[in-house]
């Protein structure tokens, strides 16, 4: 959308959305600018000050860090199912904010989000669903083993068939990385640093924004890929440039992971000014490759094969996993009265058949997306525990469950390149 202005009432301009580099840093700087907290924290109307907080928090100091001098009503409400964080808030509460908040989105304790939540927690109660379980780790702990091995032997080999095959468990590895940065630190969320795509960017771009604002003008994942690729419904958007969005895709899904090194590495050198750990994981595999490799040029040839192919797939996967479609609500259409936001994720995602119903598929295919949309720090492993809870609040609030196609998903994310017009869609 050319003009930025969203058609969901009193949800604010994004000022860092056509942001010439479109960094992770920049979106925090967007935030920090209309947010209105003062350099603090804000949750809802109030202010709090989390600085010496940050050390003992349960989830890890970088997530408190990354928010200070944002609205973090949104985060806060559905990364804690407990009220222990609730509990803790007054110790750290400054003032009250002077300014309206930038998001209209309401958690209400009636509403379809928390009438959800508490039910999905009752639901979880018999797990521990703070921490990943034994089968995700043994699963993601096979998935990196196998991509670095595989990475290894094409090298060696100079296969191509086996660089295939590297490049799909490097993709695989990455998705269900992407299960563990939802979370509290862990070794596991490096894993995703492994296709050279940074798991603290992503802790920003994925988990701070498309998450929290799916298809929204506030959706990185929606506005760093225009103008080649434009989800949302816009009268500009032209049908060349619907015609060249189809075009351009494979191109895109191919080059994203290098993309994205090379944005990672400019934040750190201009942005971040510091290099650390996970920065340097990316760097693993192609070292190790350039050593078993007949020389080093080939080694870096190999490895750069590996990741356009496992960018591809990844990317693939990704983007026809459960948002796009013509059927499914891009801001720009018609929205619905109620602010709920967890039917504003409801609205943006749709469940998929077959895949849904495989541990494996889940967890390599970004499964189950309603639900984990809903309760992104609990394990996919236990998010089917949370689906009776979830069909039964979906009745009650008149919402449509129905499972789709992969099939249809990807024939809908092309059509939705090419929709112009808006709609009255959600479910």
């Amino acid at each position: 959308m050319e003009n930025s202005v969203s058609s969901i009432p009193g949800l604010k301009p994004f000022p860092e959305r056509h942001d010439k580099f479109k960094t992770p840093r920049a979106f925090l700087e967007g935030r920090s600018k209309i947010d209105g907290a003062e350099g603090l924290w804000r949750i809802r109307d109030r202010l709090y000050d989390l600085e010496t907080f940050a050390k003992f928090h349960p989830g890890g100091e970088e997530w408190i860090r990354l928010t200070k001098n944002t609205d973090i009503t949104e985060l806060f409400e559905t990364h804690h199912l407990t009220d222990k964080a609730a509990s803790l808030l007054p110790k750290y509460y400054i003032r009250e904010a002077v300014s309206e908040r930038s998001v209209p989105l309401t958690f209400e304790p009636n509403g379809f989000y928390n009438t959800f939540k508490k039910r999905a927690l009752e639901a979880l109660k018999d797990v521990d669903f703070h921490r990943p379980s034994k089968k995700t780790n043994l699963i993601a702990d096979s998935l990196a083993t196998t991509a670095v091995l595989l990475s290894l032997l094409a090298a060696f080999a100079q296969s191509y068939l086996v660089l295939c095959a590297a490049g799909v468990f490097l993709a695989w590895t990455t998705i269900i990385a992407h299960n563990y940065f939802h979370m509290r630190n862990n070794f596991r969320m490096y894993y995703f640093d492994l296709s050279s795509m940074s798991s603290k960017d992503w802790r920003i771009t994925h988990v701070m924004s498309h998450h929290i604002y799916p298809n929204t003008i506030w959706d990185y994942e929606i506005y760093v890929a225009e103008p080649f690729l434009q989800w949302l419904p816009d009268k500009t958007k032209s049908t060349f440039k619907s015609i060249a969005s189809q075009i351009a895709s494979p191109i895109v899904w191919s080059l994203m992971f290098i993309s994205n090194l090379v944005k990672r590495y400019y934040s750190i050198y201009f942005e971040y000014g510091k290099f650390e750990f996970r920065d340097a994981v990316p760097l693993l595999l192609p070292s190790l490759m350039c050593f078993f490799a007949p020389s080093v040029l080939m080694g870096l040839k190999f490895w750069l094969l590996v990741l356009v192919i496992s960018s591809f797939l990844f990317s693939m996967i990704g983007f026809n996993a459960a948002h796009h479609h013509p059927d499914i609500f891009h801001d720009g259409d018609i929205y619905r009265d109620d602010l709920d936001w967890g039917l504003l994720e409801l609205d943006a995602v749709r469940e998929r058949k077959v895949i849904d119903d495989s541990d494996f598929l889940v967890l390599t295919n970004f499964g189950l997306h309603g639900l984990h949309h809903l309760l992104p720090t609990v394990d996919h492993s236990y998010l089917p525990l949370c689906e009776e809870a979830f069909e039964k609040t979906c009745k009650e609030f008149k919402i449509d469950t129905e499972r789709w196609t992969q099939w249809e998903l990807i024939k809908g994310q092309f059509q939705q390149l090419m929709r112009n017009e808006p709609k009255k869609n959600y479910r």
